[in-house]
């Protein structure tokens, strides 16, 4: 009985670990900074709030644009984001 509780908690524990990086943030705004060829990009949302992400050539979904090198300051962009890594940019004309 004891053994199975144990498990049973066991196999929650494992699962709410997930579920913190499930969750991506995500910011609306225009790119202010472009570097290394797209492979970095600061974005400022009209708030203020300013994030730097990195753009991996095959993790990071692109909508919008065919590549990271096109990338120019002054896009508007949809970005989803966590830590720092870009998971999704969606380029808005």
């Amino acid at each position: 009985m004891t053994q199975k509780i144990l498990s049973c908690l066991a196999v929650l524990l494992f699962a709410l670990s997930l579920t913190g990086s499930v969750y991506a943030e995500e910011m609306k705004g225009k790119i202010t900074k472009v570097g290394g060829e797209g492979r970095e990009i600061t974005v400022k949302s009209k708030d203020g709030k300013e994030v730097t992400v990195s753009i991996s050539g095959s993790r990071t979904s692109l909508d919008g644009i065919k590549g990271r090198s096109e990338f120019k300051e002054g896009q508007s962009v949809t970005v989803e984001y966590e830590g720092g890594a870009a998971k999704k940019v969606k380029v808005t004309k």
